[in-house]
């Protein structure tokens, strides 16, 4: 039997998760829950994807499966892209969902930054901050974590996936533009790319059937 592991996005637990079980019940599906959400505890400030990428690779080992379709969302999306890249034996599949796994700043946003390190260096930073989730992620002490993942760039990477990849997007997507997926497409060569009209960041919540339809298409194919 397959199994569908899922690592979920920045912030979203467990709890947020575990109601896709029951309409993948075809298959063994597991949630991983990331450290500094829910109920697992932070493990270091200063971890980016590699370390989250070796904690996700230490808990699917644990199950000693093989045929493992590993899901991730945003964040979770990120890592999941960054196993991939790995070429891991037991991979049969990725689903790369709302995951902005390459780094392409907007000139607003590099602007920002330059702002935002001058802010830095007179003390008042976080007021001229216009993140809320920055502020809130330095506000639990994983700020650094944020950031290195924002500026996480898997360019060179992506190429060396070689599994089937669906790569699932929202075309109203903010946090993650489908622009991003349109390149990322194009750099994992085995990669189909599925975009939804009328849909955002969290497809398995606003867009629920769509997003069971499109991951249950995916998962038959391999």
């Amino acid at each position: 039997m397959t199994t569908l592991v899922m690592v979920p996005g920045w912030e979203q637990t467990l709890g947020d998760w575990e109601h896709m079980k029951t309409p993948f019940s075809d298959y063994k599906v597991v949630i991983i829950e990331l450290p500094g959400f829910g109920k697992t505890p932070l493990v270091d400030e200063n971890w980016s994807i590699p370390e989250y990428a070796d904690y996700v690779l230490n808990k699917i080992q644990e199950l000693g499966k093989q045929d493992i379709v590993l899901l991730g969302h945003s964040f979770g999306g990120r890592i999941a892209s960054y196993i991939a890249s790995s070429q891991p034996p037991w991979l049969k599949g990725l689903v790369l969902y709302g995951s902005p796994s390459i780094y392409r700043p907007s000139l607003k946003v590099k602007a920002l930054t330059k702002i935002a390190k001058i802010a830095k260096k007179l003390g008042f930073s976080k007021k001229l901050s216009r993140n809320a989730e920055l502020l809130e992620a330095d506000a639990k002490g994983m700020g650094k974590i944020y950031r290195n993942a924002i500026l996480s760039d898997q360019t060179l990477l992506l190429p060396k996936i070689t599994v089937p990849t669906l790569l699932l997007w929202g075309n109203q997507d903010i946090e993650a533009s489908p622009e991003l997926a349109k390149e990322m497409h194009l750099l994992i060569p085995n990669s189909t790319l599925e975009i939804i009209e009328n849909a955002g960041h969290n497809l398995h919540i606003f867009n629920q059937y769509i997003f069971y339809g499109k991951i249950k298409n995916f998962l038959q194919t391999l």
